[in-house]
């Protein structure tokens, strides 16, 4: 769920209080389509009702499913509304969009920024630099990792809440990845800080700190900033304010002190509404590169050797047949991602080695990772070498994989309820007969006339057995 589908489930007048800020219609008319921007764009200063059927006649009949399509989306996000004649652009929306278009351009809190004494500005390359630190901190934590400071107690609620990580089962004390949380490290990092920020969202709404339009009005204004500028912590409102410190935690924004009169922004926070949203994202300094070489990058020139290489991100692995694993990359995230499932026996500067055990595989599955997931991930790395094999991953590597977990899916675990005291054994088959007609027969034995059966059908159960018994 992107940000803009987040505003479609939001109340009617949450959405028209948010398009009061001309940011915010702006940030939304650009995620539109082309032909409903076309739609906006005919309407925006255009007075009163517009019926359907005018719409839908301005394009040829072979486009009418088009026109219904991007008529819909803008239902969809309340920018058209339903009128009693017709059809007309939401009037909160109309009036911001109108002034948003008609301006000169610029960025949010401009005049305020202008207004900061002149400062030594921060390089660009050591926000990026900042902003990866912080959400490594955050990935790092949610492999085990003790590479990096682990995150404040808010970010680690929200890891709970969003269900990439939960209590393990040995000791509720502590937390550890979930399946959900390892399709999580897989992902873009846009689309990692989104999921992470619209929990976040949701929490400080239910908090009653503030509400979720101003949040995301916050965000949409964020987006319209120029990366790696810094603007005025005065401009922004007293709950923007307060916000502040949570963000720069997750690397979206700097700032230096809780007390410095200025925050930078970074390419976390300018990309986080449209970094989701397929060419849209602003390029950044090489926001995948590795913590280990970020500065090297961007100082030391590559020789001819390194000019075509992987960089330092990249992971290759090559898995053979007797179950050792090879991990070509220099990135402590990486391999605090393989060692979630793999036993390494031998860390190198740019690689590590390894073994697949039934062990390793074993502590993965329990903590919900599944044999398909960890599969997925080695066909996604696989090297170079490996891609050229059919198949790419050995079979007798795939199928332990899938074996080790069916051993663990031998046994189910089935909440029940003994039944017994049964007198006649004709009482005691229709009994077992009507559970497992219900589906809830777990355990029968005829010769003590014992059975269980599942708890959610136990009260069934028990009232047929008072009907028998009259």
């Amino acid at each position: 769920m992107n940000a803009f589908e987040y505003l479609a489930t939001r109340p009617v007048a949450s959405v028209d209080r948010l398009f009061d800020d001309p940011w915010a219609c702006q940030a939304v008319f650009q995620s539109l389509p082309a032909l409903s921007q076309q739609i906006v764009m005919r309407l925006l200063f255009a007075a009163g009702e517009t019926t359907r059927e005018t719409i839908l006649s301005w394009v040829l009949e072979s486009a009418t499913d088009a026109m219904v399509a991007a008529i819909d989306k803008l239902l969809h996000l309340r920018v058209l509304t339903k009128a009693p004649h017709g059809l007309a652009l939401n009037t909160h929306f109309q009036a911001q969009l109108r002034t948003a278009l008609s301006s000169l351009g610029g960025s949010p809190w401009e005049d305020g920024r202008q207004k900061l004494p002149a400062e030594k500005p921060i390089a660009a390359l050591d926000l990026e630099h900042y902003a990866r630190t912080r959400w490594d901190a955050v990935l790092h934590f949610m492999v085990g990792s003790t590479a990096v400071q682990a995150p404040p107690d808010t970010v680690v609620q929200i890891l709970e809440q969003t269900k990439l990580m939960q209590a393990s089962p040995e000791d509720r004390r502590k937390l550890h990845i979930t399946d959900t949380g390892y399709e999580f490290m897989l992902k873009d990092i846009h689309a990692q800080t989104w999921i992470f920020v619209l929990e976040y969202i949701k929490n400080i709404d239910k908090r009653g700190v503030m509400s979720a339009e101003e949040m995301l009005q916050f965000l949409f204004q964020m987006s319209y900033c120029q990366m790696h500028q810094y603007y005025a912590v005065a401009d922004l409102t007293r709950n923007q304010q307060q916000l502040l410190g949570d963000l720069v935690e997750l690397g979206l924004l700097y700032r230096s002190n809780s007390r410095a009169t200025r925050f930078y922004t970074t390419s976390l926070a300018v990309n986080l509404i449209f970094g989701g949203l397929a060419g849209q994202t602003r390029p950044a300094i090489q926001m995948n590169q590795s913590l280990e070489n970020f500065h090297q990058a961007a100082t030391v020139p590559k020789g001819p050797s390194e000019a075509g290489g992987a960089s330092a991100s990249h992971l290759s692995i090559i898995v053979e047949t007797n179950f050792k694993v090879y991990a070509y990359t220099s990135s402590s995230l990486h391999i605090a991602m393989l060692s979630v499932f793999v036993d390494i026996v031998v860390r190198l500067k740019n690689m590590a080695v390894g073994f697949l055990t039934r062990e390793s595989i074993r502590s993965a599955l329990i903590h919900g990772i599944s044999a398909e997931q960890i599969y997925d991930f080695l066909m996604q790395h696989a090297h170079p070498k490996m891609v050229q094999n059919t198949p790419v991953i050995p079979e007798n590597i795939a199928d332990q994989l899938y074996l080790w977990q069916r051993e663990r899916n031998r046994i189910q675990f089935v909440p029940g309820e003994l039944l017994e005291g049964f007198t006649l054994s004709e009482e005691f088959a229709a009994v077992v007969q009507y559970a497992r007609d219900l589906d809830v027969l777990t355990w029968s034995d005829a010769s003590q006339h014992k059975l269980t059966v599942a708890q959610h059908g136990a009260d069934a159960v028990r009232k047929y057995i008072q009907s028998l018994r009259g």
